[in-house]
């Protein structure tokens, strides 16, 4: 982003603004008429006191480049100092923050939570910065712990009242059979025996089975169907193609020639592999995973894609090669068992190399958006000579819904991959009491 001139600066009202990166908690606006960076005096508190690192620099949303702020706590920037609605920025689900409340008003939860902590503090006499000048907010909010998530439990609910009485944010999507409907996705109904009371995973027998011992998961219990009708099975989800990314694009995501790639250390995955330090470290661009890293490299990318062998031999040989060279990003992918390594490459032989290399670029062209959300099982038909007939299967219980992954994966693979997929759906007919 250019940066304005000093003269720019003091003559431009800043009348036409734009969020730079949305998904950050100290938000910063940029100017289309002098491309200044701003962020906006009701933000103080978090600037001074809960995020001064991010006080004077962001990370632009599209390029993924650092940029410095210009004119810091600027009066009248955000939206809401400004008289108007912000667009709503929802979030993923998260364990402890999965309502549409905490996924649409996010923002306003950190910020309000933190601003009431900052006035007990100051009401405890509780010093807000340290003898070097240093905030000590983030300590003082984890040694006060239980008041923080008490302040933060009144401000969520608050928020839900008022959004009852007067939302900001429109809540309103089209519901799972409508996404369905409009990707033409087919549902298989299995009616099952439930065992009551559920622990832990749903268990499921058939019907007018009194057989305990034999109750097994939702996806087994479809997969079993499938073995009696004569089709392979094999459970998928997410991690195969992860395993499948990593070993077939690391010569891509990891290329020496990028000058964006930056050592990068993560914690090793359940403890595997790490270093002394509990590290692993390996290279990766700063923008890896996003669509900019995908646009950035087109040519490398089509290049690469394009080298991949066309046969499923060729490609098998090439996967096996290429496994140990791969090793850090998968991890770094949490993609590191030998399970999900032996069944990413069960994927190319029942997919064949063409249909690979479109789910490959299908991943790189936005990977931490198209990452997650994959069917639970493949299923297919194989003689001596040939596959055949595959098709993937998203299973649910009675009650289960469509994650927000879910869904999205579904609308892309109508769009892209157009892979056949159907839903099975296993209904609750009969109950068994658990002893």
């Amino acid at each position: 982003m250019k940066q304005p001139t000093n003269t720019q600066r003091s003559v431009c009202q800043h009348a036409l603004l734009a969020i730079v990166n949305p998904y950050e908690l100290l938000r910063k606006y940029a100017c289309r008429e002098c491309q200044a960076v701003l962020t906006c005096s009701c933000d103080q508190e978090l600037a001074l006191y809960v995020l001064p690192h991010q006080a004077t620099r962001g990370v632009d949303a599209q390029t993924r480049l650092p940029l410095q702020v210009t004119v810091p706590l600027a009066h009248g920037v955000c939206h809401e100092c400004r008289g108007e609605t912000p667009p709503a920025f929802p979030t993923r689900p998260q364990r402890g923050a999965a309502s549409l409340v905490h996924r649409y008003y996010w923002r306003e939860i950190y910020k309000q939570a933190n601003h009431r902590f900052i006035e007990w503090a100051r009401q405890q006499g509780l010093p807000l910065t340290g003898p070097d000048g240093q905030s000590t907010v983030t300590a003082l909010a984890h040694q006060h712990r239980n008041e923080f998530e008490a302040i933060e439990r009144v401000v969520v609910d608050e928020i839900r009242d008022q959004h009852e009485k007067e939302p900001k944010y429109d809540f309103a999507r089209a519901s799972d059979a409508d996404v369905l409907a409009t990707c033409q996705v087919v549902t298989e109904n299995f009616p099952a025996c439930y065992i009551t009371p559920t622990i832990g995973h749903v268990q499921v027998l058939p019907l007018n089975s009194k057989d305990l011992p034999s109750a097994v998961s939702v996806e087994e219990f479809v997969a079993q169907h499938m073995r009696r009708a004569g089709r392979q099975v094999m459970f998928c989800e997410s991690r195969p193609f992860h395993a499948l990314y990593a070993t077939l694009m690391w010569l891509w995501v990891q290329d020496p020639g990028d000058s964006r790639n930056r050592p990068a250390g993560f914690g090793g995955r359940d403890g595997t592999d790490a270093g002394e330090d509990g590290l692993i470290w390996t290279i990766l661009p700063d923008d890896f995973g996003s669509p900019v890293h995908a646009s950035r490299r087109a040519d490398e990318l089509k290049e690469h894609v394009e080298s991949l062998p066309c046969t499923t031999k060729e490609m098998l040989w090439l996967f096996d090669y290429w496994t140990p060279y791969a090793q850090d990003l998968r991890q770094y992918l949490w993609a590191y068992q030998a399970t999900d390594v032996k069944r990413s490459r069960r994927l190319i032989e029942i997919l064949g190399p063409e249909q690979v290399k479109r789910i490959l670029r299908f991943l790189a062209e936005d990977y931490w958006g198209r990452y997650l959300g994959w069917p639970d099982l493949v299923s297919w038909r194989e003689s001596a000579s040939e596959i055949t007939n595959v098709e993937f299967t998203e299973v649910k219980s009675s009650s289960d819904k469509l994650s927000d992954d879910q869904r999205d994966w579904i609308v892309n693979n109508s769009k892209l991959l157009q892979l056949p997929l159907k839903i099975a759906k296993v209904h609750r007919t009969q109950r068994l009491l658990r002893p």
